[in-house]
């Protein structure tokens, strides 16, 4: 979650409306691995609702951005909610087919998400975080690497054909071992992480 929310404020935190476009960009990333809007706003809310309201959104305002932004979570791809699964399988088509029918209307939905903000932010003329405050995104994820990788094998395995329950098992065991890897890497040379 820190490394989605560090790459989401590298890249939009210093724009008009910054910390509200963090929240939009940081749950679509979540979205992607978790499937779930409660899990969503759960993680990234705790963060992102406290960061608008001190850059001037008003609270409820914050909430909503942030609700919905994590509903989206349900409809993005490679892992979606429960009834793409039931999907599947009623319809009896492969896992990736119905990933594939929804690449284009999550991404218009968090575009949407995104649109709304921007114009909230020029209304209200809530400007965004200092750039010398914003994370660098770049570097973030080169030092969290072992982060992505499981994702990365998740979505090739969704999309080769292997069923969804193995595919999460084996981004769930790389996860693992890059995690374990990484400590142990730590240990040995605790200035490379």
């Amino acid at each position: 979650i820190r490394l989605f929310n560090a790459i989401a404020l590298g890249f939009v935190g210093h724009a008009k409306g910054g910390p509200a476009k963090v929240a939009v960009l940081s749950s679509g990333f979540m979205g992607m691995i978790s499937g779930s809007g409660v899990a969503n706003v759960l993680t990234v809310g705790q963060f992102t609702i406290p960061l608008m309201k001190r850059f001037g959104y008003t609270p409820v305002f914050a909430g909503a951005v942030e609700a919905t932004a994590s509903m989206g979570g349900q409809i993005m791809p490679p892992v979606m909610g429960a009834v793409a699964f039931i999907m599947a399988e009623t319809l009896n088509l492969p896992y990736a087919e119905i990933v594939k029918a929804a690449i284009i209307p999550a991404l218009l939905y968090y575009f949407t998400a995104f649109t709304m903000v921007h114009l909230e932010a020029g209304r209200g003329k809530l400007m965004g975080l200092p750039k010398a405050q914003c994370p660098n995104p770049w570097k973030h994820m080169r030092e969290n690497w072992y982060l992505l990788v499981p994702l990365a094998i998740l979505v090739f395995m969704l999309f080769d054909g292997f069923t969804p329950e193995f595919a999460g098992m084996m981004g769930l065991c790389m996860t693992a071992l890059l995690i374990l890897g990484a400590a142990v890497a730590a240990r040995i040379h605790p200035t490379v992480f």
